[in-house]
């Protein structure tokens, strides 16, 4: 048998009937579309939002869930370009089998494993594959070589005018934020214009009625219990302790990173507002929903890249209606520009109890490089308001971009220093720099030769995988005990001039391999950690 091809018998699938009379755009039995998400997190607020937007329209939805826990990626092999085994691609082959189409939105860092995917979707099934997200957005060029159509942009009313034509076999026509491809290459066409009342959108689809989860090397059908399950392992695991529930409750940012895909983004729509909030009635409507049919959840987390940045006024009514309807403790995100003493006075009434910021940076020079350009006694000042509400919320997270080519030894000692001065508790998360597509950084190193293979070196890239220096080393110390002071001193350069060298990498490399081969990495899978819950 050839290793594409399918062992199944696609005539004895057939599209399932309509359950119910939702849909007002079609006639008879409503066809079924499936859609995919090979996040490591099942939360996937985009296709979640895609399912209820079909789902109003009519549709049947069928969502595939594919976490690939670290636990399940041994050895050497980084879990981004981790392979699904055959036995997996073809049981996700048969739930796709009688769709109309398949769905796959995706991320840069999830390349391999969706290519990987679509071109055994695309030998096996006669069924067209549709590709969305911030990948294929900006990389259209790319993704074409393995998708039938590209779904540019936001996806919400393109995708159901995409369903609604295949429905009715009129062929995809022209369709704005859809793009058909041609002999591997897209069919540029117009964007639509920005969703600009995002409470016109439905909440995200959790009614589990056709949802599959990947589970050790098994395909099942998602379960009240394996959700709380999964909801409890998600990215903030650590934090919360137990089932929380992610939601985004805006789009976009103000700020304009050079190393973010946001900005990026933002270039497609010159003259619209890139930044849009949901209301405060809104969101608590939605947590309210939540908190009624998953009781399970036992706090939320607002994901989005500043939750800060509204208006004090439409917080302090953010509080009023969270307290009274959902009332659930959360976390968010924010920025040094957003966070003042009045709106974390406001938010922890309302039940914050932990916040992350983003620093990035101590030196002044890769700020500018960043387009950050924030001051350290400004970053300082943030820092002093987050620790004086410390008997309210749990320790502040900071995240910082270590790895930086571009960066200089002092560049990085400057870090070093400024994070040593903030005061105690925190903790701070170290993401190495990553040049993502279309980002001003990216064409630098480009330039500057910094970046040759762009797939090895971007797309595969792992964000938590610091290198073993020295300075990384000093970061690394301080989110232990040792004294903040020790760690400035032996960022000085007399010290840098001597352990700053690849031989020190090249030791800590060797002493965390011998560690692990010493210590052993005991390799369960993700059923061994649900039996001890």
């Amino acid at each position: 048998m050839p290793e594409t091809e399918l062992p199944i018998d696609l005539a004895e699938w057939e599209i399932e009937p309509h359950p119910a009379e939702r849909g007002l755009l079609l006639d008879g039995p409503a066809p079924r579309i499936t859609l995919i998400s090979p996040y490591g997190d099942i939360t996937c607020f985009g296709i979640r939002l895609l399912a209820s937007c079909l789902k109003q329209a009519g549709f049947n939805v069928r969502m595939i869930f594919l976490p690939v826990s670290s636990l399940e990626c041994r050895g050497d092999i980084p879990s981004n370009i981790y392979k699904y085994p055959r036995a997996v691609l073809e049981q996700i082959a048969e739930l796709c089998v009688g769709s109309l189409f398949v769905g796959v939105s995706f991320m840069t860092n999830y390349y391999d494993r969706v290519t990987q995917l679509c071109k055994f979707l695309k030998h096996n099934l006669d069924i067209p594959v549709v590709l969305g997200g911030i990948h294929p957005t900006l990389e259209p060029e790319e993704c074409a070589a393995f998708a039938d159509y590209l779904c540019v942009g936001e996806g919400e009313e393109a995708i159901v005018e995409l369903a609604v034509k295949l429905a009715r076999d009129n062929g995809a026509g022209e369709i704005r934020n859809i793009w058909p491809t041609e002999d591997g290459a897209p069919v540029f066409g117009p964007l639509r214009p920005l969703i600009r009342n995002l409470d016109s959108l439905p909440f995200p689809d959790y009614d589990l009625s056709d949802d599959h989860v990947l589970f050790d090397d098994d395909i099942i059908r998602m379960t009240p219990d394996l959700l709380q399950f999964f909801l409890q392992e998600g990215p903030v695991k650590t934090v919360t302790g137990g089932s929380y529930y992610i939601t985004l409750t805006s789009r976009g940012c103000k700020f304009n990173c050079t190393y973010c895909c946001n900005t990026a983004l933002s270039k497609m729509y010159p003259g619209e507002p890139w930044l849009r909030y949901r209301s405060p009635q809104n969101i608590v409507d939605e947590i309210a929903g939540i908190a009624e049919r998953m009781p399970f959840v036992g706090s939320v987390f607002f994901c989005d890249d500043s939750f800060l940045d509204r208006g004090v006024s439409e917080l302090d009514r953010f509080r009023e209606l969270y307290r009274k309807h959902a009332g659930l403790p959360f976390f968010c995100l924010g920025t040094p520009l957003g966070i003042t003493r009045e709106k974390m006075e406001i938010l922890t009434d309302a039940g914050l109890r932990y916040i992350q910021m983003g620093i990035q940076t101590g030196s002044p020079r890769t700020a500018r490089l960043y387009k950050r350009r924030i001051e350290n006694d400004k970053l300082l000042q943030v820092t002093d308001i987050l620790h004086d509400f410390a008997d309210k919320t749990l320790p502040p997270r900071y995240d910082v971009i270590v790895d930086n080519p571009f960066e200089t030894s002092e560049d990085v000692a400057k870090t070093v220093r400024l994070l040593s001065k903030i005061k105690r508790p925190y903790f701070i998360q170290y993401f190495c720099l990553t040049l993502l597509p279309a980002t001003e950084l990216l064409r630098l190193a480009k330039e500057e030769g910094i970046i040759e293979d762009v797939i090895a070196e971007v797309y595969r890239k792992q964000l938590f995988n610091k290198r073993k220096t020295y300075l990384n080393s000093l970061l690394y110390l301080l989110n232990t005990p040792f004294p903040p002071f020790l760690i400035r001193w032996l960022s000085t350069k007399p010290f840098r001039l001597f352990f700053d060298r690849r031989w020190f990498e090249r030791m800590m490399g060797l002493i965390v391999r011998l560690e692990t081969r010493l210590l052993g990495a005991p390799s369960k899978g993700i059923k061994g950690i649900l039996r001890r819950k």
